[in-house]
């Protein structure tokens, strides 16, 4: 009985993304040479004439600009995972039972978690 052959997994390439988007890039080369910062969040910026395989990106965390980046390394970041927090803040976060606006209910529970303890905002002026 012969064996099976294992078939190598394979993805296809992802669409190039359009200006403005947000993705992940892997630094292929830093990757396999180990460096810890081999993956940055990055924007493209646009798309790198002449190649439609590969994107110009700046690098969210230093304005880096990197050229010709193979879109085989991207990875799209999907808005609602962004969003999550936003949209699963509690709208009673100050815990007295008044509820508050989203906007509010998301900076009373990130100053909560940064803090450690519980968040005070400002009184309403009328």
């Amino acid at each position: 009985m012969q064996q099976p052959t294992a078939q190598p997994v394979t993805t296809p390439a992802p669409a190039k993304p359009f200006p403005g988007t947000y993705v992940l890039y892997r630094d292929a080369d830093r990757y396999l040479t180990g460096h810890p910062d081999h993956t940055q969040v990055c924007r493209v910026v646009a798309g790198s004439h002449g190649f439609p395989d590969r994107a110009t990106l700046q690098i969210l965390a230093t304005g880096e600009i990197v050229h010709s980046a193979p879109i085989a390394y991207l990875r799209e970041l999907d808005p609602a995972e962004l969003m999550h927090d936003i949209d699963t803040a509690p709208l009673d976060a100050l815990g007295d039972g008044r509820l508050m606006t989203a906007a509010g209910a998301w900076l009373a529970t990130r100053r909560r978690q940064s803090a450690g303890s519980p968040a005070v905002l400002p009184a309403v002026r009328d």
